[in-house]
């Protein structure tokens, strides 16, 4: 019966909205695209002039349509933004968070080999186990297949997601349960 106490609170206590300024890190992608992009677009009409402008960013575009590596990292850049925010979106619903409603920092978030490699701090009242038994939650709200809950194998409150867009592969190093402790690849 004790156990279940502490889960009963975690469930029914609300979940903390971020104060501004975190909340401006939160969106620091979508702000710095607001703010920094019509300023180059003005200067750039302004240093070049309109004609020469149009075909600067013509072949900018072109540039980054055509180079395969280019279009790649420029995808995979803007997954992980999105995966940065579902995952906030699913901390909170999935109720992944302490009983005061704390959720997970995002460290961290990388795109890795068509996969999105995410760096989370836990704070206190949430660990490896809570996170892994909800990831197929966390899954469907990324729009993956499969995601992969490592532990970090010296700081306990560090942990990776490794999550997958792709069919889920088996690879030997994984951990099956969450009592196996793994040690990080491609972190470090």
């Amino acid at each position: 019966m004790n156990h279940e106490l502490p889960e009963l609170a975690r469930q029914l206590a609300p979940v903390k909205r971020p104060n501004p300024l975190l909340w401006l890190y939160h969106w620091r992608y979508e702000i710095l695209a607001l703010t920094v992009l019509p300023y180059a677009l003005v200067n750039l009409v302004l240093w070049l002039g309109p004609v020469w402008s149009l075909v600067a960013l013509a072949a900018a575009f072109n540039w980054v349509f055509y180079w395969r590596a280019a279009r790649r990292h420029l995808r995979g850049r803007l997954r992980a933004i999105v995966v940065q925010h579902r995952l906030r979106t699913a901390f909170a619903s999935a109720r992944i968070c302490t009983v005061d409603g704390s959720r997970p920092a995002i460290l961290w978030t990388r795109p890795l080999d068509g996969d999105v490699v995410v760096s989370l701090f836990c704070p206190a009242g949430i660990g490896f186990d809570q996170i892994h038994s909800r990831r197929e939650v966390l899954a469907d709200a990324c729009f993956a297949t499969e995601i992969y809950v490592d532990r970090h194998p010296k700081y306990g409150a560090l942990v990776t997601l490794t999550i997958c867009a792709k069919k889920p592969r088996s690879e030997p190093g994984r951990a099956v349960s969450p009592g196996e402790v793994v040690p990080l690849r491609v972190h470090s």
